[in-house]
């Protein structure tokens, strides 16, 4: 993993891992589009009657846009470049870089057409990370246009912003499940483990008993408010990437929010990327 002190393979990484969360994403949605997307309840008529209130004219833009006809096409072409994406360096430069553009208008346009984040937290980091992408390749530009000689800096403005929107997800879950009187206590953990893929707990389950569930809770909590300690060296970054996983994975498990593993995963390049990097600073 050493590897990832360096820049541009950080951001491959990242770019890999993106892309196979993207994929899955895709599949799943390509089903939703054809289920939920034609309910009455969802149509874009109804779902945008605040644009159609305030803005008629961006209604009715987005309203051709979401047609299935239309829509069909362009999610289906952020199939195809998200699939590109796992290619990494064999595609050209630029190439690289309108992928990312469309896989960030895509991304835009679907949040767009469920007024939000349909599939809640994970739609919203798959954002943050086209985000950062976006911005690395608009320094790039910007550094081109410039007459510079080509750098890592677009790559180090990705892969920071990643960092920065990942642990503060992090750190603002913890902090809310700290204030939350049911989270310390443990009943929360109980009532949501209750409510699982796998649920009810048995009634002899050990997660009944209201310190096992209170430890648990304190387990959690605290390791999401320490997650920005990992930036203090590259193995302890390893190890919490590592616990990550795991708590991402658990999660999937019990609850079947694999793009919560997906879209947390990408980011693991980045974290560790930026831990070898304060440590080279140091």
């Amino acid at each position: 993993m050493d590897s990832l002190a360096d820049p541009r393979l950080a951001l491959e990484a990242l770019k890999l891992l993106l892309a196979l969360g993207l994929l899955c994403q895709w599949f799943e949605d390509r089903k939703l589009l054809r289920t939920l997307g034609e309910a009455p309840y969802a149509q874009w008529t109804i779902l945008g009657r605040d644009l159609a209130a305030n803005w008629p004219k961006s209604f009715r833009s987005f309203a051709w846009v979401f047609e299935l006809k239309q829509m069909s096409l362009w999610f289906g072409l952020r199939g195809l470049v998200a699939l590109s994406m796992l290619f990494g360096q064999s595609i050209e430069p630029r190439l690289q870089s309108a992928s990312i553009i469309v896989l960030w208008i895509s991304q835009l346009l679907w949040m767009i057409r469920w007024r939000g984040a349909l599939n809640g937290g994970s739609d919203l980091m798959t954002l943050s990370l086209l985000n950062g992408l976006v911005l690395g390749e608009a320094c790039s530009l910007v550094l081109w246009l410039a007459g510079m000689k080509p750098s890592s800096i677009g790559d180090q403005v990705s892969l920071w912003f990643i960092v920065i929107q990942s642990l503060s997800s992090y750190v603002v879950s913890g902090a809310v499940k700290l204030q939350d009187a049911a989270w310390r206590n443990g009943r929360a953990l109980i009532h949501f483990l209750d409510n699982a893929v796998h649920g009810p707990l048995k009634s002899d389950s050990p997660f009944r008993r209201q310190r096992v569930a209170m430890l648990v809770s304190w387990s959690f909590i605290v390791w999401e408010c320490a997650m920005p300690l990992l930036l203090l060296h590259p193995t302890l970054a390893k190890l919490a990437c590592l616990t990550a996983f795991c708590f991402h994975g658990l999660v999937f498990a019990y609850f079947g929010l694999n793009r919560f593993l997906w879209a947390w995963s990408s980011c693991f390049p980045a974290l560790i990327f930026a831990a070898y990097a304060l440590q080279a600073t140091g």
